[in-house]
């Protein structure tokens, strides 16, 4: 498929560059268990490979590959794009654009992003555009983790899809934990809610998931968008 023809392509001409040989970052593996609490029917799965290079101290460049799979139903891969601007030790800046390979052009986005470390933890924020069929919405998002004790931390992530007239957005709360040398568990709630004029509707579900981070930055700076 052509999805699979673009990464191998993105693999081998990193690989083969002598410059970016030497400069791998980090990387991550995960995968996520979601479930509507009201129809215990409706669930999904979600998988994420990333890896991230650095180009020299301060700049670099992260892929992300994303894949979703609804009630039995898969979609295709997502693949993200990240510039990356390392300010300092604490704070980084950057540019993304997604894509779905073998999809039409109608579903590309792309913005701004930017993190930093906080009180032990993380913050992060982005805001771009997302194409959907001929229309350009708007696309923003909230994220924060904060250590609670020893290995655990708790995380809050929002993602808000829309425009004037419709708007879908998801808001997460979970506890990580983190083994030493290993993997990272969660588990989070979560709320999908979409907005048409002045009407609404909601629906709650929870998720468990794990990921594994590797590399000397433990992991990459930006997520899939």
């Amino acid at each position: 498929m052509f999805y699979k023809a673009a990464i191998a392509a993105t693999v081998l001409s990193v690989v083969s560059t002598p410059l970016f040989a030497q400069e791998f970052v980090g990387g991550e593996l995960g995968i996520e268990y979601n479930r509507s609490v009201d129809d215990g029917d409706v669930d999904g799965v979600s998988y994420n490979a990333a890896a991230e290079m650095g180009i020299n101290r301060n700049i670099g460049f992260g892929l992300d590959v994303d894949k979703f799979d609804v009630s039995g139903g898969g979609s295709d891969p997502r693949l993200t794009l990240h510039g990356i601007y390392h300010v300092n030790e604490r704070a980084s800046v950057g540019a993304f654009y997604a894509q779905s390979p073998g999809v039409d052009l109608d579903n590309a986005s792309f913005g701004i992003e930017g993190g930093m470390a906080l009180w032990g933890g993380d913050v992060g924020a982005y805001l771009g555009q997302q194409q959907v069929g001929d229309e350009d919405v708007m696309i923003f998002g909230l994220s924060s983790k904060t250590p609670i004790s020893g290995q655990f931390a708790a995380f809050t992530d929002f993602d808000l899809v829309g425009d004037s007239d419709v708007a879908l957005s998801t808001s997460e709360i979970g506890v990580t934990y983190q083994m030493q040398n290993g993997p990272e568990f969660y588990g989070q709630y979560g709320r999908a809610t979409g907005t048409v004029g002045s009407a609404s509707a909601s629906a709650d579900y929870f998720g468990l998931g794990a990921r594994i981070t590797f590399g000397a930055a433990r992991g990459t700076t930006f997520e899939g968008r």
